[in-house]
């Protein structure tokens, strides 16, 4: 059997598994593969995940732009990377206190994102998980993650709130970039190093508030605007 004939066949199989009709090229092939349904069920408003699930994967809902609702049960433990990127129409998700990760780019443009609620249960969040998420107004960061990691909020960009919690050592480069309506941001004294450009183009960024001594984390204003006033060994 030739190479060709080959890929026919499996792209025989996958229609027939999950009801797709057309053609399909090497990328849906792949992209179904890893990802399950994510092609079947880009048109689905609403989507009830199983209990039996316990992880969602790889850019499992990716591009799923007429999703409005996701119900995620208390067995899923992870968000994989770019599970729920480009679903544009999803207003709010609640994350169950099963939830220990959420993976790179997760809700990475997610634009219409309006609310998440993100578990204690939660310690780690990926690089660019919420890249772009441009309605999204607050965030509490639960007690466990140790680090904002690069572009986590990047270009969050209707960002009023962010509450950073004592058990934050690190914030890396451009993880509050582009945040422009953010007006004040408060610092934690368990932070130790701040990334490059961490608060770059946050425009309307008038004041850090940092728990910390004047030079124990190096770097500052990290980017922010040169109107920014930076508060040392304050909590407010």
């Amino acid at each position: 059997m030739s190479v060709s004939e080959k890929l026919t066949a499996i792209a025989d199989q996958i229609r027939a598994h999950y009801g797709i009709s057309g053609s399909m090229s090497i990328a849906d092939m792949i992209r179904v593969m890893n990802a399950g349904k994510s092609l079947v069920e880009r048109t689905a408003a609403s989507v009830t995940i199983p209990s039996s699930v316990t992880s969602i994967g790889k850019y499992a809902f990716w591009g799923c732009s007429s999703l409005t609702s996701i119900t995620i049960p208390a067995s899923v433990t992870s968000i994989g990377y770019g599970a729920f990127s480009d679903c544009a129409a999803l207003t709010s998700v609640t994350l169950p206190g099963s939830v220990t990760s959420i993976g790179p780019v997760a809700f990475r443009g997610c634009t219409g994102l309006t609310s998440i609620t993100i578990p204690n249960s939660v310690t780690s969040i990926g690089s660019y998980a919420f890249d772009n998420c441009a309605a999204l107004t607050s965030v509490t960061i639960p007690n466990g993650v140790t680090s904002i990691e690069s572009g986590a909020f990047f270009r969050c960009s209707a960002l009023t709130s962010i509450t950073i919690p004592s058990s934050v050592t690190s914030i890396e480069s451009s993880a509050f970039s582009g945040c422009t309506n953010l007006p004040s941001i408060t610092i934690p004294a368990s932070v130790t190093s701040i990334g490059y450009l961490a608060f770059h183009n946050c425009t309307n960024l008038t004041d850090i508030y940092c728990g910390f001594a004047e030079g124990a984390v190096s770097g500052a204003p990290w980017g922010a605007p040169d109107t920014t006033t930076i508060h040392y060994n304050a909590t407010t």
